[in-house]
């Protein structure tokens, strides 16, 4: 009776961290269309070209992490996390209001190595 009690347990604690070790909204690189950062690399963003479309990026690197809109300037802007070697970057997409992209750009993740990721 004991071990039937201690199995029910083990196998409830298994299912409980499956169910949140897979929750979408706790882990946005397992959302559909968005790429883990360490399956991303730098020679991904060199194929994005002045003149693509929003949808032929995304076909190339996926959804971004995160989008950011400056009406103001007239621009999106996607944000991507990448691993050059073993060096964690940044990858930004500009876009006009067209969709169109206007240029990337790739930068040293300052925030990981400062601690001020989440």
């Amino acid at each position: 009776m004991k071990n039937a009690a201690r199995l029910v347990a083990v196998v409830a604690a298994v299912l409980a961290f499956c169910g949140c070790a897979t929750d979408p909204e706790s882990r946005p690189f397992w959302n559909p269309g968005i790429r883990p950062f360490w399956t991303l690399h730098d020679t991904d963003f060199k194929q994005l070209k002045p003149g693509m479309t929003r949808s032929e990026v995304e076909k190339i690197v996926g959804k971004p992490v995160l989008k950011m809109t400056f009406p103001r300037l007239q621009e999106e802007v996607w944000e991507y996390s990448f691993l050059d070697v073993q060096i964690r970057m940044k990858a930004m997409a500009h876009f006009d209001t067209r969709g169109v992209l206007t240029y990337h750009q790739e930068l040293y993740d300052h925030e990981y190595y400062n601690g001020d990721s989440h």
